[in-house]
């Protein structure tokens, strides 16, 4: 009997060690890279452009991958150039939509689309920036043979990390607007693995060592990329010499502000920080609309006036 026992209790153990180091990271990398669906965006849900009484064009265009991306076009009468507008994770374009009225009435056009694996996009995973900074490039380049003028990105989440992705990339994307961003996505990893450890009962059992590891490697399977390449901090140091506002709410638990800083440091004297009162993620629009707006307007009349300029002040 006790030699029974201690059989079964070697298999329970294994089994356990098999669940812990074994499938939870493999299950999360594929609920963060190959799971489709979206968070119920009650604020926004229904609203297009017409909402706001603005005319506006549904578009169909291409990443370098072929991967198809959609979106709306929404110009301005004799604009000063183009922002392109991108949403965060499991969201769509509509996340977006209520910044669309001040970029129109600061007299930008507003390219707002779905990501690759979100909304109406087409495409089999997230990658969190890897391949989603070529979706920004595209949207940028779609941007720039239909108007003249600077192109600015303006991203929330994943996509404020995309747009910084892109922009390190691009050195024609006039400025970008970094909105509840992270530093890479191997340190935001590790930190939502200590975070979903409260989440659910079975999670409290997970070592955030090697479980976060292990994810990473997961996902980069799952997603078909290269996590170490998702490093927005990186990323950040190559816009020296462009206007660039890094934003966070203050108590934002899942990207907390002080990568805001962390990201302003790395961008240099160019960059400026908004902090807005609120526990929400992504929600300094709606938490601090009127300081958001002042701050933001400073990055397109900087975008608007062009590098010799602003070399000449």
């Amino acid at each position: 009997m006790r030699r029974w026992l201690k059989r079964v209790v070697l298999v329970l153990a294994l089994a356990l060690v098999l669940f812990v180091f074994g499938w939870v990271p493999w299950f999360l990398a594929g609920v963060a890279t190959t799971r489709q669906f979206r968070f119920p965006d009650r604020e926004n849900a229904g609203l297009s452009p017409a909402s706001f009484q603005l005319a506006s064009e549904d578009v169909s265009f291409r990443s370098p991958d072929g991967v198809e991306l959609r979106g709306w076009w929404v110009p301005a009468p004799s604009p000063r150039g183009t922002v392109v507008m991108v949403h965060g994770l499991n969201r769509s374009r509509i996340e977006m939509i209520r910044r669309v009225p001040f970029v129109h009435e600061t007299g930008w056009n507003a390219l707002v689309f779905d990501l690759r694996h979100h909304g109406e996009s087409a495409g089999r995973a997230t990658t969190f920036g890897a391949k989603e900074k070529e979706d920004v490039k595209a949207a940028a380049g779609l941007a720039r043979s239909r108007s003249p003028g600077p192109v600015v990105l303006w991203g929330v989440s994943l996509g404020a990390a995309s747009s910084v992705l892109a922009a390190a990339e691009d050195p024609r994307a006039a400025g970008v607007i970094c909105d509840s961003s992270y530093r890479s996505l191997e340190d935001t990893v590790r930190h939502h693995v200590q975070l979903a450890r409260g989440w659910r009962w079975w999670l409290a059992i997970v070592p955030s060592w090697p479980v976060a590891d292990e994810a990473i490697f997961w996902m980069g399977r799952r997603g078909e990329f290269d996590p170490s390449t998702v490093d927005v901090r990186a990323a950040a140091a190559r816009l020296a010499g462009r206007p660039v506002l890094f934003v966070a709410n203050s108590e934002d638990r899942r990207m907390p502000k002080e990568i805001a800083f962390d990201l302003k440091a790395a961008a240099g004297k160019d960059a400026e920080v908004l902090i807005v009162p609120g526990r929400s993620h992504g929600g300094a629009w709606r938490d601090g609309t009127a300081a958001y707006r002042a701050a933001a307007q400073v990055v397109l009349d900087r975008a608007a006036a062009g590098p010799g300029r602003l070399a000449s002040r």
